[in-house]
């Protein structure tokens, strides 16, 4: 007979459900450790089953104690590899059609542990090339992770921003023989990884491992645990202690897969609170998070159980004697699974089985409330996956109350559709571009539209529309700080013609758009500062977009307002920071002459104070300039018979908070948006005139102060 990592990550971006979509388990094999001692900020997420089995000291024949990360087994088809390698390649790379827990007996059990143990070690066509093409594509995910961590970017979010390597994996596994599945055809069957599957997985492997150290082959026997001890690190993985595998399998419909994912990765995120056989309590997360902070009481004892695991296969080699699987130490230290499957978990299941049989499942009822206990029996597999994926929940960071919405210090821009009827755009933590929608005096939940995916952190914001909102365009920077245009028409979201002009902005350029109409169409005009210049640069689409004016140089970084009128013709005024911080406008006259300097006064402001403009037709007229000024305090600037006059609108705030002001009725509501210290998205109002109020919370923030992110 011969003898012979889990990442479950694999983020679902189409409503299209396929095989990729389901992957459960890839973790990559860490670089040597050096058994050094676990220290939060030292390993990555990669190392949830290679670093675990490499963290362990090993005893050979002699006595001698050893790092596992230090000792080479080489496998009888010449792979020469790490405890910790043969960890993580154990079940998610190799295995066998039939899972081990199937089995029907311990006998039966034990028989297709070694099977699939042989998949990697005994001999065979492309054996060991391929496994060591795994390791070598598994090798560039643990340089970006070590990269991240030399960064000190937080892993369980730096992780998912790494390559997609699947089909690199699935290319090497395709072609193997009969019964040897491949890459994601052995994700598909990988209940031995999850619940009482993983403990008979464990449990098979063990027994066999110690049968072959009291036989005298202590080697070959850690190689053996080293294939089990995937499956007993698995019982520390939230998303491996409650979500009902085995059940949500489509033999035909990968959907249901899908959905146990869905439920993995939630509950690995969010984490659960567990009890081990002693009566200990913690909180126990998963797949991503074995490096976050909150997980390191689960990581320690992890890697307790996998020593133990260790050394009852030393034990068997010296005492010739083997304990049953009821007396493993490892299951003493392990989460006891009643305690994750507690109903009184703040983390309610994603699904549950109903029956003993685990057949009948019930979902949550609503995906989105992840407090909500009650259930449903109507929903089906593939609408759950669609929702799922439209919602953004299980984008990561997954948070028990969904994605956080503002990044700290992000851009507003804000388009009035019509009367008590507007649009707020700013960026969340991923970097997308969100959309706060009010309708006729209602608010709408923020949604993650426009599609936005490649904004350049804290991205400056601008949006306009004309057909009573039926044409939206948002103007931002992409990650290259080159000027994109994005245009809703009728709902429908697309990449406008200024992106492909490339206009190189400067990083920290603020953005200012303004749109008119007449007998000849629409007309747009951007204001922006260019890469490597501070002078302000005009860019007009009468028809096609062309370079237009060049307005003073302003203080680098400035904020910009633009504003445009009717008063005996179009008329411009453009509102900017200089550098001696006085804030300054620039107009442009409807007779044609061309651009002159204005005439606002105010205080000297902070440099690259947030500046915002409109005017005020009610009023006859009159601009109206809002600006953060030295007391945090945001103003309100307004003209009348001439004279500039200031009042307070809201304040202190955050020093270098940005806001956005709106109106509508020609100037009558007046609006504006701002972040708060929560990073939460607020409102201040005035109507009619009359006095400032507290208005709406518009968007949701993550509940942490500016200086935690």
């Amino acid at each position: 007979m011969s003898f012979e990592t889990s990442r479950d990550d694999i983020p679902s971006s189409s409503p299209t459900v396929t095989g990729k979509n389901v992957v459960f388990g890839r973790t990559v094999v860490p670089v040597p450790l050096r058994n050094k001692p676990l220290k939060w900020g030292m390993f990555g997420e990669y190392a949830e089953h290679g670093f675990i089995g490499d963290a362990i000291n090993l005893t050979l024949a002699g006595g001698k104690k050893v790092p596992a990360s230090d000792h080479k087994f080489k496998l009888t088809n010449g792979l020469v590899v790490t405890y910790g390698q043969i960890n993580g390649l154990a079940g998610d790379f190799y295995g066998t059609t039939k899972p081990i827990s199937d089995g029907k007996d311990a006998q039966e059990q034990s028989a297709r542990f070694i099977a699939a143990y042989n998949t990697l070690a005994a001999p065979r066509w492309r054996q060991p090339k391929e496994a060591q093409s795994i390791l070598r594509v598994l090798q560039t995910e643990v340089d970006a992770v070590n990269k991240a961590l030399h960064d000190h970017t937080n892993p369980s979010e730096a992780y998912n921003k790494l390559p997609d390597v699947s089909a690199k994996l699935q290319w090497l596994t395709l072609a193997r023989p009969f019964g040897i599945p491949s890459y994601l055809s052995l994700a598909l069957i990988n209940w031995d990884h999850f619940g009482e599957h993983a403990r008979i997985a464990y449990n098979a492997g063990h027994a066999a491992a110690m049968q072959v150290a009291i036989h005298g082959d202590l080697e070959l026997a850690y190689t053996l645990n080293a294939f089990a001890d995937h499956f007993l690190e698995d019982s520390f993985s939230a998303g491996h202690l409650r979500t009902p595998r085995k059940a949500l399998h489509g033999t035909v419909n990968v959907a249901y897969d899908a959905c146990a994912k869905y439920m993995h990765d939630e509950d690995c995120a969010i984490g659960l609170t567990v009890k081990n056989l002693a009566g200990e309590s913690w909180t126990c997360y998963g797949d991503k998070r074995v490096l976050d902070k909150e997980d390191a009481e689960n990581l320690r004892r992890c890697v307790a159980a996998i020593q133990a695991s260790a050394d009852e296969i030393y034990e068997a080699f010296v005492t010739k004697n083997a304990p049953s699987s009821s007396n493993y130490k490892a299951w003493t230290i392990a989460p006891v699974l009643e305690s994750a499957r507690d109903p009184n978990q703040t983390l309610s299941a994603l699904f549950r089985c109903t029956d003993p049989e685990g057949k009948d499942l019930e979902r949550r009822s609503l995906l989105k409330n992840r407090r909500l206990r009650e259930y449903t029996t109507s929903w089906t597999a593939a609408q759950t996956v669609k929702d799922c994926i439209s919602s953004g929940w299980w984008k990561y960071p997954i948070t028990i109350d969904g994605p956080r919405k503002g990044v700290p210090w992000t851009d507003f821009a804000v388009t009035t559709l019509r009367n008590k009827s507007s649009r707020v755009y700013y960026q969340n933590s991923l970097g997308g571009i969100l959309e706060n929608a009010h309708i006729d005096g209602q608010w709408e939940e923020a949604v993650n539209s426009p599609s936005v995916s490649d904004a350049a952190p804290f991205t400056p914001l601008a949006a306009i529309n004309w057909d009573d909102g039926n044409q939206i365009r948002l103007y931002y920077l992409n990650a290259e700080y080159t000027l994109q245009e994005y245009c809703c028409v009728d709902g429908e979201w697309t990449a406008g013609a200024l992106s492909t002009l490339n206009i190189a902005a400067a990083p920290n350029t603020s953005i200012a758009a303004f749109q008119y109409e007449d007998d000849e169409g629409v007309h747009i005009r951007i204001y922006l500062q260019e890469a490597g210049s501070f002078e302000i640069q005009e860019y007009c689409n009468d028809g096609s977009w062309v370079r237009g004016a060049t307005l003073p140089t302003a203080l680098s970084g400035t904020s910009i307002a633009a504003v445009v009128y009717d008063m005996d013709g179009v008329q411009f005024r453009v509102y900017y920071q200089a550098p001696d911080l006085y804030i300054r406008e620039h107009c442009m006259g409807s007779d044609g002459s061309g651009w002159y300097p204005g005439g606002f006064s105010g205080d000297k402001a902070p440099g690259q104070t947030q500046i915002g403009a409109f005017f005020a037709g009610s009023r006859g007229d009159v601009p109206e300039v809002y600006w953060m000024n030295i007391d945090n305090d945001i103003i309100r600037s307004v003209q009348t018979d001439g004279c500039w006059r200031t009042s307070k609108v809201v304040g202190p705030l955050t020093r270098g908070t940005r806001f956005a002001p709106a109106q509508w009725d020609d100037g009558k509501h007046v609006r504006v948006y701002y972040q708060a210290e929560d990073n939460c998205v607020l409102e201040v109002c005035k109507d009619d005139n009359g006095e400032w109020y507290a208005g709406s919370t518009v968007g949701e923030g993550s509940g942490e102060s500016d200086t935690t992110d």
